[in-house]
């Protein structure tokens, strides 16, 4: 008996599109980890198939909830879409693409071959004209290809859509192949683009999902193959140029993409910026994420700011015989040399001056927090990072590493370790992370965060990590002396009872953070008394050691106050015979804003160094 003959398909509706979509997009997120582990350009950060994966996640998650049988219209929603979740260079260029295809298709009802094959080269134009200096050997060079493989004259007349998609593969896997040779950075290190990659894995996809067999999956490399990981290293022997990739959403009633993206250009590489008349979305690498939100505040509204450290990025995804991979958000006060020693993740709090909205650490540092408290009349506030930033390090992390220990803020004063615990369920791989409640803030979860890293280093298992983060959790104590209580009155963050005592008497608090990771009024400062005595006196009297020779670790944190800061050091010093080491760091911004100037943070642990 013959096989029957392929179905003749010549048009695609709303529907048909939904279900060609959502197959690319299933095939796209399942390489997800190969797409990292090639991603070598423009900088070996191991982020492409995170990125693409979460920027198309966020489209199928709108196609799925659309029901139009309009080819335009579900066009547009995808575009939106993609606008709204675009993460990363490459996120931001797909999205552009999609951008050209719905303008180019949006009174379509129905699409036929010849007027899909011509939307092809308009949103190739879209996605190279978002781009400041555009390379060749990259995703754009295959967007050329296939819309010139499929261009008036190049198909047979009446040809249906699995002819037009055949013809777009056999021309994508030609252009992604030439990307092997055509840039330095790719000619090295043997790999083909990632972005290309993603691009011909997303028509494969839908392909199938037109007419299965017309693209079986075939994957390029298993996923967890350690071998694939050597991309990374292979990619950069030197500093960056650009330290931060940085990104953000601008709304205003009509955005100049083209004299933003100049402007940007100034400051930065890699500049992209996509978007409609009403929206953009900006993506940058800089080495002052401030600047860049800030020029961007010149153009409209900004909205959903990220900065990833990308030299902290690639130490991080070095293979060094980690099996661990550590993750944090800002609210851990450690040196910056600590996290970059480590290639510890952070994921950053938001700092709020009114409508102004700051990355903790990243797109307002300590000193800059103290500048804009002083200029600014708006009391500032304080919120948790999305779970959608804790999901994109996770993702990331975990197409690296067998598993990832995200160390979280105290669950007793944040609603943090619930932003973490909700992204993780989200996670591709759920079973791949754990997250741990540090039962600590500032300096003392930085110490239970940098216990978990040394574990890491060393090579232990995913189960001893994670051990041995809870173990230092529950052997550090933070002590906090808060001179001037007006800063945490305006916050909220007092008991209700105190708080009309604090507005009328000069005084000021010596809090502990208990066991169980809650806050604690420990004691009574009068304005101008001796913060370091009270903090030596309470932190001698607490401490849980088991025996007199239990070596110490302790960490410091000051809320611009160098001097005490060393003060207190000095005074560590003398009162604690064991030490094993002193780290001292600003407080950061997030809890500067309760706390004020002059605070002082105090975190003792007995440390257990790994075995």
């Amino acid at each position: 008996m013959k096989a029957p003959l392929p179905l003749r398909i010549a048009y695609l509706d709303g529907r048909r599109f939904q279900r060609l979509l959502l197959g690319g997009i299933s095939r796209l997120v399942g390489e997800r980890g190969y797409l990292d582990r090639i991603n070598v350009f423009p900088v070996p950060d191991g982020d492409t198939g995170t990125n693409l994966a979460l920027t198309f996640t966020a489209v199928g998650e709108r196609l799925t909830a659309t029901s139009t049988r309009h080819a335009g219209e579900l066009l547009t929603a995808a575009a939106d879409a993609a606008l709204d979740g675009a993460r990363g260079n490459s996120g931001a260029i797909f999205a552009q693409y999609l951008q050209g295809l719905s303008e180019s298709l949006a009174g379509h009802e129905r699409v036929r071959p010849e007027e899909l094959a011509l939307a092809l080269a308009t949103a190739e134009n879209f996605a190279r004209s978002a781009i400041q200096n555009p390379a060749e050997g990259t995703v754009l060079t295959v967007m050329r290809d296939i819309a010139a493989a499929v261009a008036p004259g190049q198909l047979p007349e009446n040809s249906d859509f699995p002819t037009l998609l055949t013809a777009l593969l056999q021309r994508a896997r030609e252009a992604v192949a030439t990307t092997r040779r055509t840039l330095a950075s790719m000619r090295d290190a043997g790999v083909e683009d990632a972005g290309a990659r993603g691009l011909l894995v997303l028509l494969e996809g839908m392909a199938d999902a037109l007419q299965p067999g017309l693209a079986p999956a075939v994957s390029a490399v298993e996923d967890g193959d350690p071998s694939a990981r050597s991309a990374a290293d292979l990619g950069h022997t030197g500093p960056l140029e650009h330290r931060y990739c940085t990104e953000c959403l601008i709304t205003a009633p009509k955005v100049d993409r083209d004299a933003l993206r100049s402007e940007l250009a100034g400051i930065g590489s890699s500049v992209v910026v996509v978007g409609s008349a009403s929206k953009a979305r900006l993506h940058v690498h800089v080495n002052d994420p401030v600047a860049a939100f800030r020029i961007a505040r010149r153009y409209g509204k900004v909205s959903a700011e990220k900065a990833d450290d990308m030299e902290r990025q690639e130490r991080s995804l070095k293979a060094d015989g980690r099996r661990v991979a550590i993750v944090a958000d800002s609210g851990a006060d450690l040196p910056p040399a600590i996290w970059d020693k480590f290639g510890i993740q952070m994921v950053p709090l938001r700092v709020n001056f009114g409508s102004e909205s700051h990355l903790d650490k990243v797109g307002m540092t300590a000193a800059g927090f103290w500048t804009e408290l002083n200029r600014n009349p708006e009391h500032p506030k304080t919120s948790q990072p999305p779970p959608g930033d804790f999901r994109r390090a996770y993702e990331l992390l975990s197409s690296h590493f067998e598993h990832v220990v995200a160390v979280s803020l105290t669950s007793r004063l944040s609603g943090t370790y619930q932003a973490a615990q909700s992204a993780a369920s989200r996670m591709s791989k759920p079973d791949q992370l754990t997250v741990v409640d540090s039962k600590g803030v500032s300096v003392g979860h930085g110490l239970v965060m940098l216990c978990a890293a040394e574990n890491a280093q060393a090579g232990k298992s995913p189960a001893e990590v994670v051990a041995a983060a809870e173990q230092s959790a529950a052997c550090t104590r933070t002590y906090g002396a808060v001179p001037d209580l007006r800063y945490a009155v305006r916050g909220g963050r007092i008991p209700q009872p105190w708080r009309w005592l604090a507005r009328r008497l000069p005084l000021g608090f010596l809090l502990g953070i208990d066991a169980k990771g809650g806050i604690k009024i420990r004691g009574i400062l009068r304005r101008g008394g001796d913060l370091v005595s009270a903090l030596i006196r309470l932190a001698t009297q607490d401490r849980l050691l088991k025996s007199g020779s239990t070596p110490l670790r302790l960490a410091i944190a000051h809320a611009n106050a160098p001097e005490g800061a060393e003060a207190l050091r000095l005074a560590c010093v003398a009162a604690f015979p064991n030490l094993e080491s002193i780290l001292v760091s600003d407080l950061g911004p997030a809890y500067s804003v309760h706390a004020g100037p002059g605070t002082l943070a105090l975190s003792v642990q007995e440390y257990q160094p790994p075995a």
